[in-house]
């Protein structure tokens, strides 16, 4: 069945901040080649895109905002974009959390006012919100329209908000206590809610389990279209040519190639699991046969480490921590031998599908959606690649020796399985499909008696 549906995200493409932005749009763009009818609501956030729509003034926080609409046709889809105070502030989720939280209240107010001006020509059968920023837009659309609702959960923040701002955002009703936790909030507004992966809604469940009977997971997709070795400016050239002047660009030896791109940080893409696991190679003789490339920003210690193994092991690891365009990194994707993905948790995780797209073989933590979508190695003809405990430097540089000695046949095997598990499985298609099923209520449930 065919449906009209609104979608309510923070980010939309080509506003970006992480991977939030990638999944709304690609969720949206997809359902619209469905055949459904959708439109978007997003913070402006300065971007000025589209043609102006309208205007109109609400009350927020002891005084009147004025809110811009802009519109736009993006791909089959109708983006409305809200401006006005703090949602033309340029930074996405700043520049402190005070702002950040004023800015999500007027989101909500700004998305009732506009529902309100298209109910007549525009009423949704549903209402599919991302994250916990689109809590007051969710439970004022619930509270003023009624309207069957999704709430999906894309990376747990864990982070509670004062009371006062439900008062401020005409919700009292969701605030009984002095701080409240969004998103449980907008799990109990919403008459569905979903994670991106099983495994990461399993190892969450002590938030998930809150809502059972209404919770469910809907992969995410990869756009394989992109990552795609035929758009490579090297696709002529062997693998193992083009891997020889990656390094050689990063004046490095030919050698086995392991990449890892990440953000520099302390609480999940785990860069310093990979740092320790060098350090503890740099005494096995497979050692001087190993190269690594290691590409990101961050926190500044964790930069200062990466650097300083990197001096130290001149002739092996190179760390790169300028920004790189999306085209470069296919380069790399489709040149290197292995891609390191050491996450202490990851809610399902786009560089190992990446990877698996260009022929890169994924060597990562078994956790949520990296164990979800990596078929380990002792898994049997299908595997796609090799799994390892998360926060383990030594079972990390054991599958890096491990990986390295792999005969080519094998290596062949688990590219083929990766390519096609990726374009095949992990389609943004089949996601949106089940996503329609989630809209239906017509899809199976988290049950934790079965598994």
């Amino acid at each position: 069945m065919l449906m009209r549906i609104l979608i309510i995200g923070f980010e939309y493409l080509p506003v970006k901040v992480g991977g939030l932005a990638e999944a709304i749009t690609s969720i949206a763009e997809g359902l619209a080649k469905l055949g459904n009818e959708v439109v978007v609501f997003t913070p402006d956030h300065g971007s000025n895109l589209g043609e102006p729509a309208g205007s109109f003034k609400v009350s927020a926080f002891g005084r009147s905002v004025h809110i811009t609409v802009r519109m736009r046709e993006q791909n089959g889809v109708t983006v409305y974009s809200f401006g006005g105070g703090l949602l033309s502030e340029r930074d996405v989720y700043g520049p402190n959390w005070e702002n950040l939280l004023r800015k999500t209240v007027l989101f909500g107010k700004a998305s009732v006012g506009l529902m309100n001006g298209l109910i007549e020509t525009f009423k949704p059968d549903v209402i599919h919100a991302h994250d916990w920023h689109t809590v007051f837009a969710l439970g004022l659309l619930k509270k003023y329209f009624g309207i069957r609702s999704v709430f999906t959960v894309h990376r747990l923040n864990k982070a509670k908000i004062p009371a006062h701002y439900f008062h401020d955002a005409n919700l009292p009703e969701l605030a009984p206590y002095p701080d409240i936790d969004p998103e449980h909030t907008a799990g109990y507004i919403a008459d569905a809610v979903t994670t991106v992966s099983r495994s990461y809604l399993w190892e969450e469940w002590g938030f998930f389990r809150h809502f059972e009977g209404k919770v469910t997971h809907v992969f995410n997709g990869i756009d394989c279209s992109f990552w795609n070795e035929e758009l490579m400016e090297t696709k002529d050239i062997p693998r193992e040519e083009r891997r020889r002047l990656v390094l050689e660009r990063f004046g490095l030896s030919d050698g086995k190639a392991f990449m890892f791109i990440g953000r520099f940080d302390r609480a999940q893409k785990g860069v310093d699991t990979l740092l320790r696991a060098i350090e503890v190679l740099s005494a096995d003789p497979a050692f001087r046969e190993m190269r690594f490339i290691i590409i990101g920003k961050g926190d500044p210690e964790l930069e200062r480490w990466a650097k300083a193994v990197g001096n130290r092991f001149p002739e092996n690891v190179r760390v790169i921590t300028e920004l790189l365009s999306r085209e470069t990194v296919r380069e790399l994707y489709g040149s290197v031998d292995f891609v390191i993905i050491p996450s202490y948790f990851e809610p399902f995780g786009l560089v190992q599908l990446e990877a698996m797209c260009l022929g890169a073989v994924p060597i990562g933590s078994a956790v949520g959606g990296i164990k979800d979508t990596v078929i380990d190695i002792n898994s049997g003809q299908n595997a796609t690649g090799i799994l390892v405990p998360p926060r383990d430097a030594f079972a990390l540089a054991r599958a890096m020796v491990f990986a390295k000695e792999l005969d080519e046949e094998t290596l062949r095997k688990l590219r083929e399985n990766g390519k096609r598990r990726a374009r095949e499985d992990f389609t943004w298609e089949n996601a949106c499909r089940r996503y329609m099923r989630v809209y239906e209520g017509a899809v199976d449930k988290a049950v934790p008696f079965l598994r």
